[in-house]
């Protein structure tokens, strides 16, 4: 099965003969995860080819920190040899981080040979801070990232001329939606289409917006059939493009497993109905609980996180494979009595919701009982599309 290499590989044609399409979004949205060097001249206003910056070296170094450095280093590698890909300019990237303000944000504005400007986010890196800003995107808006991705857009599209493309992938998909809404509306009119590749959705302060009905008929939403991340959030009336992956479960979420046929990736069909009813029930406990419960959990949460003394995601799974499970029960023991039963309800709540999904509801006006037909078929929707599309992949 061909994913995003072969795809790389394979196309010959420049921008101007073919249109820059959400295939290309996503080999730019994973450009957006490498770690430049700080002298690099992507960095500045004039930049630099994706040719120069990835065909002499140093791939190693600049994909050390990412998921899949292996895959990466072949992509980039395909990238720089690329006629369609090679002559693209990278420009203008921007990092920044801090553990204060919990923030991690980078940019890049890719200059698309024939006229146009691509704005790419990068998703979550592997630190806390990065994670814990994401868990803040469940009661909070903006968070700086998404703030920082606005500014970022109006910045650039005053010192380019052309059409506009945004995208990302993960958060990174999530930032460059919510700066589509955000920007100022001449910015807006010049965006052909905002690319968000399986990133997660927006509490109901953002799509309760007058602006977010406009920005959202630009937005070409991709997640994979098992998708958890993409779905997080998300309206049950969204309607994504479903994408075969090669892989399973969370792992669909890594874009090298994404299945490519020809000029686009292969339709996955329907979402499956595991994803469905565990995105269903995940969102039902989030959205039961108040702003307020939202916020003490995930600050309690990141508290006993921190208790392991990792600063890093993937340090944070090791450590606790490999015992400091117990710093984190110690941690959570110390805790004030308020803070240690709330969480602990909380935990039980989500543990529940999980495994029987969420209390039924009783209907007391006309409104709540069409609501919760209405959710009854949608369900029965999902499990029908599933087992529908497991046929048709059975008879290809």
């Amino acid at each position: 099965m061909a994913n995003i290499i072969d795809y790389v590989l394979a196309r010959r044609e420049g921008f101007d003969e073919l249109p820059l399409n959400r295939v290309d979004s996503l080999v730019l949205s994973w450009v957006c995860y490498v770690t430049f060097p700080q002298d690099s001249p992507v960095r500045t206003p004039q930049g630099q080819t994706l040719a120069e910056a990835f065909g002499n070296g140093g791939l190693v170094g600049m994909t050390a920190s990412m998921h899949d450095p292996t895959s990466t280093q072949l992509l980039l590698s395909a990238v720089a040899a690329s006629p369609r890909f090679g002559d693209v300019v990278a420009r203008l990237h921007l990092e920044r981080a801090s553990k204060a303000d919990e923030t991690q944000f980078s940019g890049t504005a890719f200059s698309i040979p024939g006229g146009g400007t691509y704005v790419g986010y990068r998703g979550t890196d592997n630190t806390l801070v990065g994670w814990k800003e994401d868990f803040n995107m469940a009661f909070r808006a903006p968070v700086p990232a998404q703030a920082t991705a606005t500014a970022y857009l109006q910045i650039i599209s005053e010192q380019v001329d052309g059409p506009l493309w945004v995208g990302g992938h993960s958060k990174g998909g999530n930032l460059a939606v919510y700066a589509t809404m955000m920007v100022d509306a001449p910015i807006r009119e010049r965006i052909l289409r905002c690319f968000s590749h399986d990133g997660p959705g927006f509490i109901d302060e953002v799509t309760s917006d007058p602006r977010w009905a406009g920005a959202y008929e630009l937005v070409d939403k991709t997640v994979p059939e098992e998708s958890i991340i993409g779905l997080l959030l998300e309206s049950a009336k969204s309607e994504p493009y479903i994408v075969e992956s090669s892989s399973k479960s969370v792992m669909q979420h890594a874009p090298f497993s994404w299945v490519v046929d020809g000029l686009d990736f292969k339709s996955g069909g329907a979402v499956s109905y595991e994803s469905y009813r565990k995105n269903k029930r995940l969102n039902s406990w989030m959205r039961q609980m108040s702003v307020e419960d939202r916020e003490r959990f995930i600050e309690v949460l990141y508290k006993l996180a921190q208790a392991t003394g990792e600063v890093t995601f993937s340090g944070l799974a090791a450590s606790v494979r490999d015992g400091s499970l117990s710093l984190v029960l110690r941690r959570l023991d110390g805790m004030d009595e308020s803070d240690r039963s709330f969480f602990i309800g909380a935990l039980d709540e989500l543990v529940a919701t999980m495994l029987l999904g969420p209390a039924p509801k009783q209907a007391t006006t006309n409104a709540e009982a069409v609501d919760i037909a209405s959710d009854r078929i949608d369900d029965i929707t999902a499990q029908f599309n599933d087992t529908m599309d497991k046929w048709s992949k059975y008879f290809e």
